[in-house]
């Protein structure tokens, strides 16, 4: 025990004059007696001696000792295997469609897997235990990995919004829709990946004193990141709403069949949880504000962080995985084909196709007809671009006519 504790212990006994030093077991039990101590321990020694004093009677009471160092790297190894097939599904059924909404996933994770390794390093270095059971050099290195995390965390949960806007243009190119999601990038851009990542890497200074300002022995000023961290969940919580909310009243628009409005919603729903985790995440704040026990009080909230931002990562790859799902599974997951003419010509039905032998047969038709028409024959040139967007996206076709007249007399 230091010196400093140690005069605290024998100045407390003194002026409480029940007990003795080698009275441990009422020593322990005597909650006005461990007050007084804490308070002289906290006044007159350092933050590290305070912390040996703590650690030295909590062995001397024979306290459990807490461990849940396991648990941040478990969440983390699952959710962020299953966000790595999502995205390399996504990339593989992109192929040549490989456009920015793929590349914003692609991005996340790529911010989100530097993350994740330094969420497995903290565990080994006894993230998840009481602070006191800690050397000031594994306190030191924590602290410091929980910096980097955090602006890998913020890169990342902003590339995956992104990558929800984008594809809402590709799938609603042509809607006013398109304007308010133009916004919301520039938005989303500004505050995610410049405003919230620049404070978050410099919310110290000395940069330095971000990881060792716990200790009380260095000096510099930092911003209340109690504050910015709750102010950021808020406008994080209410832009995933927006963004969640925002295309519902085009999909209610689109015309198509019950089974496949069903897997939409179903789809869209499971991204709410995109949504829900960040909720969820907020009870874990609570602990964060004037925590003494960091290393033990923060790992919720490193947990549920890590877990938004990998179920966000998935969520995003949702669409793409039911398209995967019906090639596998096509009785169940694959789009029906309307046939009518008005379903296929209308511009706001999605995947309005018409298979290549069918437009073969109507060519062919249409050419026999004009054989056999024994009078004026018009032609007709049209162009046609396609493009096509799978599945659960729009198939927009672009149509430009060019007439020519054409009068044959036919013997």
């Amino acid at each position: 025990m230091p010196d400093c504790a140690a005069t605290c212990l024998r100045d407390s006994l003194r002026e409480q004059g029940q007990y003795t030093a080698t009275d441990v077991a009422y020593i322990c039990v005597d909650e006005p007696l461990n007050a007084a101590i804490q308070g002289c321990v906290l006044r007159t020694c350092t933050v590290i001696d305070a912390l040996n004093a703590q650690n030295a009677t909590q062995t001397m009471c024979g306290a459990p000792v807490r461990d849940i160092t396991h648990v941040t790297p478990i969440i983390t190894g699952t959710s962020g295997g299953v966000a790595i097939i999502g995205v390399a599904v996504r990339v593989l059924m992109s192929g040549a469609d490989f456009w920015l909404d793929d590349a914003m996933c692609v991005a996340a994770l790529i911010f989100a897997i530097p993350m994740a390794i330094l969420e497995f390093l903290m565990s080994g270095l006894g993230f998840g235990k009481d602070i006191w059971t800690l050397t000031p050099s594994q306190i030191y290195r924590i602290v410091q990995f929980t910096w980097l995390t955090e602006i890998f965390w913020f890169v990342s949960i902003g590339c995956t919004k992104l990558g929800f806007l984008f594809l809402y243009l590709r799938v609603f190119p042509h809607q006013k829709l398109g304007k308010v999601v133009h916004v919301l990038i520039g938005l989303g851009a500004a505050l995610n990946l410049l405003i919230f990542s620049v404070i978050v890497t410099v919310n110290c200074l000395p940069i330095t004193y971000i990881w060792t300002s716990w200790d009380g022995l260095h000096k510099g000023k930092c911003i209340n990141l109690n504050a910015f961290v709750w102010a950021h969940a808020i406008i994080d919580i209410v832009f995933d709403c927006i963004i969640f909310a925002l295309p519902i009243p085009e999909r209610i628009k689109l015309k198509m069949s019950l089974k496949k409005r069903i897997m939409i919603v179903a789809m869209f729903s499971v991204g709410g949880l995109g949504t829900v985790v960040p909720i969820l995440r907020l009870q874990s704040l609570l602990a964060f504000a004037n925590s003494t026990n960091a290393t033990w009080d923060n790992c919720p909230t490193a947990y549920w962080s890590v877990l938004s931002c990998f179920v966000g990562i998935f969520c995003a790859c949702m669409p793409v995985l039911r398209r995967c799902l019906a090639f596998t599974f096509p009785s169940c997951f694959s789009s029906s084909v309307q046939t009518s003419s008005h379903d296929n010509d209308h511009p706001d039905t999605p995947n309005a196709r018409a298979s290549s032998s069918k437009r073969s047969t109507a060519r062919s038709a249409l050419g026999s007809a004009l054989q056999s028409f024994g009078g004026i024959t018009k032609t007709v040139d049209t162009n046609f671009t396609v493009s096509r967007v799978e599945d659960d996206e729009q198939e927009l076709v672009h149509v430009h006519v060019q007439s020519k007249d054409l009068f044959r007399a036919q013997s």
